[in-house]
């Protein structure tokens, strides 16, 4: 019985890839480096996530504080209110960057050759340029969307690619934007089509994280009751679980976006061609030849090959007797 095991592809982001392909890779990826990708993850939206649970408690208290005495909401209300949507923005943004910084490591250094200190950098660098980008495509999507949406889907999808692009191609956002619309020339549907479908894909998955709070809600409206203290501590929860698994879905959305814009640039730049080129002349380089200076003989071993002749020109050669002093 052959005990050997066989050594798992590693997923690969500078290929083409089809329609199909580009829609089940997140998920390889995500199986592959769940550990260190999910890490990353917690360690820089981590605190943006646990601000967001600390407004949702704040916040379902305030309600629930409210409702039983009957009273009107207070200020703090609003403020809680507003701490939420500050943290789920941020958790986006750090969601967001750090799934590129991630993935433009994965790709720059190779699997597992390099850390989460190392995404934090990338954040650090990146991380108001990015903001900035995101500012900008906001506003023009906004713009698009209200001349009959149709501009605005179109800019949506086209404009997909400017965060990798910043932190990629370490690019500002005039110039991400202006890349973004170069990558995407000849590919706007096929784009449009993967981020629907994907879109469609963990939408319906994140139902699961949903029902849970429909399921607290409409127990407390078929007992005919209010919503008890104990029902508001498990509303909270699954609110704070479903922010997660949106942030986390979102990461998702944003490496389906890595895998399609390396699958355009391996088909128009030849970014495998000029790779795979790189390893042949690398394993060139470590062939036996007559130029080279050392040779492979036994594993672990090098020998010296003969030297070659350092007297290039003969004693006749006129350009060496130029430089030999007169007699």
């Amino acid at each position: 019985m052959n005990k050997t095991k066989q050594k798992k592809e590693i997923v690969q982001f500078l290929e083409e890839r089809t329609f199909g392909d580009i829609i089940g890779a997140p998920f390889q990826f995500i199986i592959q480096e769940f550990k260190p990708f999910a890490g990353s993850l917690l360690k820089f939206a981590g605190p943006f996530v646990a601000l967001a649970f600390l407004a949702v408690s704040l916040l379902a208290n305030d309600i629930y504080s409210s409702v039983v005495m009957n009273s009107s909401v207070s200020g703090s209300t609003a403020v809680y209110g507003i701490i939420l949507i500050l943290a789920l923005m941020l958790g986006i943004l750090a969601v967001t960057v750090v799934t590129h910084s991630y993935i433009t490591l994965y790709v720059d250094k190779g699997k597992g050759n390099f850390t989460k200190e190392d995404v934090g950098d990338l954040l650090k660098k990146n991380i108001w340029k990015v903001f900035g980008a995101g500012i900008l495509v906001y506003i023009m999507v906004i713009i698009g969307m209200l001349l009959i949406y149709i501009p605005g889907i179109y800019l949506a999808t086209a404009l997909s690619f400017v965060f990798l692009i910043i932190i990629y191609e370490n690019a500002d956002a005039g110039q991400s934007i202006s890349r973004s619309f170069e990558v995407i020339k000849g590919r706007w549907w096929q784009t449009f089509g993967l981020i629907l479908v994907f879109g469609m894909i963990i939408g319906a998955t994140s139902y699961v994280f949903i029902i849970p709070i429909y399921a607290v809600i409409f127990a407390a409206a078929i007992g005919g009751t209010q919503i008890g203290t104990g029902s508001v501590i498990l509303l909270t929860l699954f609110v704070f679980i479903y922010f997660t698994a949106y942030l986390f879905f979102m990461s998702m959305q944003q490496i389906m976006i890595a895998f399609q814009y390396f699958s355009i640039s391996a088909g128009k730049d030849g970014i495998r061609l000029k790779d795979r080129i790189a390893e042949i002349n690398k394993d060139d380089f470590e062939e036996n030849s007559e130029n080279t200076v050392t040779e492979k003989d036994e594993p672990g071993e090098v020998k010296k090959s003969e030297e070659p002749n350092k007297n290039r020109f003969s004693e006749n050669d006129d350009d060496i007797n130029r430089f030999k002093p007169k007699q």
